[in-house]
C-alpha cells in the first residue's frame, strides 16, 4: 500500500523561518527538513505529482482502489487558464461562462454538485465541456464520473471522454487530445470507462446530446508511481530576518520499489537545484509602452492587471542566483554539495527537486540539511589585475597563456558590529606561489600565519592582522600564476580561523589602484582587431523578443586581404559550446548574431573572435551571462 497524502499543491509564497537550527559551535548552524526535522509539508511552495509528508518526499504512488482526484488540492481556473504547460496544482475549468462553481464535481462530496446549472428547461445540454488537469502525469487505467445520488436521473447519456498525457502540446502550446471513448447511449448512471494503463495529465468530457444531466463527482484511478514530480521549496529565512553565509548541503535518499525483483539499473532519478536570494521576489515585472516599447518596473500586482502585450517578466539576476548547476541523485545514499559558489550573504535560500523513475521504482528524498552562518562581511568587492598592467585597456587583465604572471588581488570588505575575517581562499590555475599580502594604502604588511597550497588554489591565515570593522582596509594580496585556459577565473572567499562558513567574494570596484573591476583575467595571443563589443554582456532568452540573442559586433582594422574569422562561445573551462561564425573576411564593421542561445544552461560564457592571417593568428575574448 502507499502512504496517503495531499498532492500536487501550489500556495502562495510565504517566507519561512525554521525553527530547527542546531547551534554547533555558536557560530554555525543547520537547518534540517525531513527525518528528525521540520516536515516538508512546512516548507513547500509548490508540490507537482509528488507525495509529501512529514519525513518524505517522493513521487506520487496509487493502487487500484486510490481515486488520484481526491488526493489533489484543486483550484477553479472558470471558463480556462493562460498556461498548459507547466507543471503545479491540479485546475478544473468548464467552457460555459455563466460564473458557476466548477469545484462541485473534484471535491470528494458525491452530495454536492453541478445541481441545476445544467437541467434549466428548454436549454439544450450538448456540447458541455469540462476539462480536468491533474497538475502531472499520472498512471491512470480507470476514469468514472456520476450524478447526485439523490438525482441519479440526471446521468450523462452521451459523451466523450478524451485525455492528453502532458507530454503533448501544439503550436498554441494547447493540449493535443488522445479519444479515449465516445459513447453514443448510455443507461448506466454511474459511467465507467477503462483502459491499458497509460500517463494522463488532462481529461477532457464532452456531453453529446442535449438532455439535462447532473455531475456530482469525476474520479480517476491507477496504479504505480508518477513518472515525474516537482517539489519546489517556499522562501527560507533566518530568525530575525538575518543575512547569512551558506556552508554544505547533505540529501539522504533511498530508492524505493514495489516490486521485490526490480531491475537495480532502471533509470530513476531526482535532481536538486539550489539558488539564493535577498528578497522574495526572484521574477521582475514591466509594463510595456506600446507606442515606445520602452520598459518600466511594476509591482507584481499591477503586473497581474496589464494585458499580455502591455507586459514582460524577467528573472531577476540583480537580487537573485540563478539556480545551481543539478546534482543527480540516483541510488540510495547520502549526497553533499558545498553551497560556497552561492551570492554571499543572502537573507532567503530555495531549493527545488525534480523526480524521474518509473511505474515501480523511484528516489525517495528522507532529509535534506544545510549549514550557515552569520556573515564574515555585509558586502564584498575584489579585483585583479597584473602587477605590470594594472589599469589593462578595456578595463580587462590580459596575460600570455601559458606564462607566468604576478597578479594582484585587491578586497574592500563592508564590515560593521562584530563582522571580520582572517583568512583568504584564492582559486588559481595550477600551482600559484603566494609574495605578499598587504593592508591599506601605505601597504602595511601582513604577516601570514599559514598558507596551504592545492591543485585548485591557496588558503592562508593571517590572525595577526584581523579585519574587523575597527581595523577594515584594503587588502591587497600578490602571487604568481600560469594561466592555462581561455580564462582565468580567480574566485575568493574570506576565511574565519573559528571555523564560521566561507563567504564567496564578490567582483566589484575594490581600489582606486586597479582598473579592472572583475576578477576574470583573459588568455591573449597578441593583436588587427578594433572594436568587439557585447552589448551589456548579459542575454536573457526567454522567449519575449528582448535581449533574446547574442549580437556580437567587431571592427576588422589593418586587413590588406581576406582573413579567415571565427566566433565561438567556450564554457568557463574552455570546451567549445557553439560556433557562431567562420568564414573569410575584409576590413569592414560587422555584425553576427546567434538566435538559439536558449539551448545554453544559466551561467557565464565566453566568446572567442580568433583571425587568421597569412602571417599571425590574433584573437580576442569576452565574457558573457546567460540568464533565464
Amino acid at each position: 500500500m502507499f502512504p496517503t497524502a495531499k498532492l500536487a499543491r501550489a500556495v502562495a509564497p510565504l517566507v519561512l523561518t525554521l525553527l530547527l537550527s542546531i547551534d554547533a559551535d555558536g557560530q554555525v548552524r543547520t537547518v534540517r527538513i525531513g527525518q528528525d526535522g521540520d516536515t516538508w509539508q512546512s516548507v513547500e511552495l509548490v508540490a507537482a505529482g509528488a507525495q509529501v509528508t512529514a519525513d518524505s518526499l517522493l513521487p506520487a504512488g496509487f493502487t487500484t482502489d486510490d481515486n488520484i482526484v481526491s488526493t489533489l488540492i484543486w483550484a477553479d481556473v472558470g471558463t480556462g487558464p493562460n498556461e498548459f504547460i507547466p507543471e503545479g496544482g491540479a485546475r478544473v475549468w468548464a467552457r460555459v461562462a455563466d460564473g458557476q462553481p466548477n469545484g462541485v464535481m473534484v471535491d470528494g462530496d458525491p452530495t454536492t454538485s453541478t445541481g441545476e446549472r445544467f437541467q434549466i428547461p428548454g436549454q439544450s445540454q450538448k456540447g458541455r465541456i469540462f476539462i480536468f488537469d491533474l497538475g502531472a502525469s499520472f498512471p491512470v487505467e480507470r476514469i468514472a464520473f456520476f450524478p447526485n445520488p439523490e438525482d441519479s436521473s440526471a446521468f450523462v447519456r452521451a459523451y466523450e471522454v478524451k485525455g492528453n498525457d502532458g507530454r503533448s502540446f501544439g503550436g498554441d502550446e494547447r493540449p493535443i487530445w488522445e479519444i479515449l471513448t465516445r459513447v453514443e447511449s448510455s443507461n448506466k448512471v454511474r459511467a465507467e470507462l477503462d483502459f491499458p494503463r497509460q500517463l494522463v495529465r488532462y481529461i477532457r468530457l464532452e456531453t453529446l446530446e442535449p438532455n439535462l444531466f447532473d455531475i456530482a463527482e469525476i474520479e480517476v484511478f491507477g496504479r504505480g508511481f508518477v513518472p515525474r514530480a516537482q517539489y519546489v521549496s517556499n522562501f527560507i529565512d533566518f530568525p530575525g530576518g538575518d543575512v547569512r553565509n551558506f556552508g554544505r548541503l547533505t540529501v539522504h535518499a533511498t530508492r524505493v520499489s514495489i516490486e521485490p525483483d526490480a531491475v537495480a539499473d532502471d533509470p530513476v532519478q531526482a535532481v536538486l537545484q539550489v539558488r539564493a536570494g535577498s528578497d522574495t521576489s526572484p521574477e521582475s515585472f514591466f509594463q510595456i509602452d506600446l507606442e515606445t516599447g520602452s520598459e518600466t518596473e511594476v509591482s507584481e500586482e499591477q503586473y497581474q492587471n496589464l494585458i499580455d502585450r502591455e507586459r514582460t517578466k524577467r528573472y531577476d539576476a540583480t537580487n537573485w542566483s540563478a539556480w545551481s548547476n543539478p546534482v543527480t541523485i540516483d541510488s540510495t545514499g547520502t549526497y553533499e554539495l558545498s553551497l560556497d559558489f552561492l551570492p554571499m550573504p543572502m537573507p532567503f535560500f530555495q531549493f527545488r527537486f525534480f523526480f524521474e523513475g518509473t511505474a515501480t521504482d523511484v528516489i525517495r528524498i528522507d532529509a535534506l540539511e544545510f549549514t550557515h552562518s552569520p556573515p564574515l562581511a555585509q558586502g564584498t568587492r575584489a579585483e585583479v589585475a597584473l602587477v605590470d598592467d594594472p589599469f589593462p585597456q578595456a578595463g580587462e587583465a590580459t596575460a600570455v597563456t601559458g606564462q607566468s604572471a604576478t597578479f594582484e588581488y585587491a578586497l574592500a570588505a563592508d564590515l560593521s558590529g562584530n563582522d571580520g575575517f582572517d583568512g583568504l581562499r584564492i582559486t588559481t590555475p595550477g600551482s600559484a606561489q603566494l609574495e605578499s599580502v598587504t593592508v591599506g594604502e601605505n601597504r602595511e604588511e601582513v604577516v601570514v600565519d599559514s598558507i596551504v597550497y592545492d591543485d585548485s588554489g591557496m588558503s592562508f591565515f593571517f590572525p595577526s592582522r584581523r579585519i574587523t570593522a575597527a581595523s577594515n582596509a584594503t587588502l591587497f594580496v600578490r602571487f604568481t600564476a600560469t594561466p592555462l585556459l581561455y580564462t582565468t577565473l580567480f574566485r575568493g572567499w574570506l576565511l574565519d580561523s573559528s571555523g564560521a562558513v566561507p563567504q564567496l567574494i564578490a567582483p566589484g570596484d575594490a581600489t582606486s589602484l586597479l582598473g579592472t573591476n572583475s576578477v576574470v583575467v583573459f588568455g591573449s595571443l597578441g593583436d588587427p582587431l578594433g572594436r568587439f563589443d557585447l552589448g551589456a554582456g548579459v542575454v536573457t532568452p526567454n522567449g519575449d523578443s528582448r535581449n533574446d540573442d547574442l549580437a556580437v559586433q567587431y571592427d576588422l582594422i589593418f586587413l590588406v586581404e581576406p582573413a579567415q574569422v571565427d566566433i565561438t562561445v567556450h564554457d568557463l573551462s574552455g570546451r567549445l559550446v557553439h560556433t557562431l561564425l567562420r568564414e573569410e573576411q575584409v576590413a569592414g564593421r560587422y555584425l553576427a548574431t546567434w538566435t538559439e542561445v536558449h539551448r545554453l544552461p544559466p551561467g557565464h560564457y565566453i566568446v572567442r573572435l580568433r583571425v587568421e592571417t597569412q602571417t599571425k593568428t590574433f584573437e580576442r575574448l569576452r565574457s558573457v551571462a546567460v540568464v533565464y
